[in-house]
């Protein structure tokens, strides 16, 4: 029933709010000083006034939500192209920009997998005091492991 007259449901609540709204306001409208009396009044009214809006836009809302999406708002949720380059090698190039920057990444990330990719051992790279080696040196030992049988 909720669904096929809610307008219907919502005055039968918001009357319902008014009287025991007005139930409450009366006896403090009459102890209040005359100077209040206007207070009260409009406080009851503000009250009952609010919730009857909320209601209102409540039974808008779901009007309005089970309509079938747009064209425009399909082609929002659907999801975009895969990126040009894998994952794995924007992780790759990440790793070794980092490296670059930091000398215990690269002692302990990006040395490990050169170390493993080698069939023999690598000669240690230069240090240079809290960054990685250069990037011409890393490209030498890239070279280097691709000559190897």
């Amino acid at each position: 029933m909720s669904r096929e007259r809610p307008l219907m449901l919502i005055a039968v609540r918001c009357t319902v709010l008014a009287g025991v709204v007005l139930m409450a306001a009366v006896p403090a409208y009459v102890f209040v000083e005359p100077a209040w009396r206007g207070l009260v009044a409009r406080l009851a009214v503000a009250l009952v006034l609010g919730v009857t809006l909320l209601q209102l836009r409540r039974a808008v809302a779901d009007r309005l939500a089970p309509g079938p999406a747009s064209a425009l708002d399909e082609a929002r949720s659907r999801p975009g192209l895969p990126p040009v380059v894998p994952l794995r090698f924007q992780d790759l190039v990440h790793d070794v920009r980092t490296a670059l920057r930091s000398r215990r990444h690269f002692d302990r990330v990006l040395w490990p997998r050169l170390c493993a990719l080698a069939s023999g051992p690598l000669a240690r790279l230069a240090v240079r005091p809290g960054r990685g080696p250069s990037l011409a040196r890393l490209r030498q030992v890239i070279a280097a492991i691709e000559k190897q049988p």
